[in-house]
């Protein structure tokens, strides 16, 4: 029980410190090049989460580089880029892992 209340307090207290940044900041005062910079985070940070764990897998041996999630992910980047749509990209990207893992053996 005590955890549930530490994490709803932490939880809370860092929603608020992370909104008052935005409520108490008019629109029309936020710079424009900060406004423009803020529409990368997302693409940034999804590339900060996938981008490891296509490159490498690690094994008891130290890294080991896997072509089947090296490939889905080079096609699932071309279809990123063709359709702009990350529900399709992502599909695209799952099928294709497990199609190449199949195939891989």
């Amino acid at each position: 029980m005590n955890f549930y209340l530490l994490f709803g307090t932490i939880a809370i207290v860092l929603l608020v410190i992370k909104g008052l940044f935005l409520c108490f900041i008019p629109h029309s005062k936020v710079p424009a090049f900060f406004e423009r910079s803020l529409r990368y985070i997302p693409p940034a940070v999804l590339a900060a989460l996938v981008g490891p764990s296509i490159l490498y897998t690690k094994s008891a041996g130290g890294p080991l580089f896997s072509f089947p999630r090296i490939a889905a992910g080079v096609i699932a980047f071309g279809i990123a880029l063709r359709t702009r749509n990350i529900i399709v990209t992502i599909s695209a990207g799952m099928a294709l892992l497990w199609l190449f893992s199949y195939l891989a053996g």
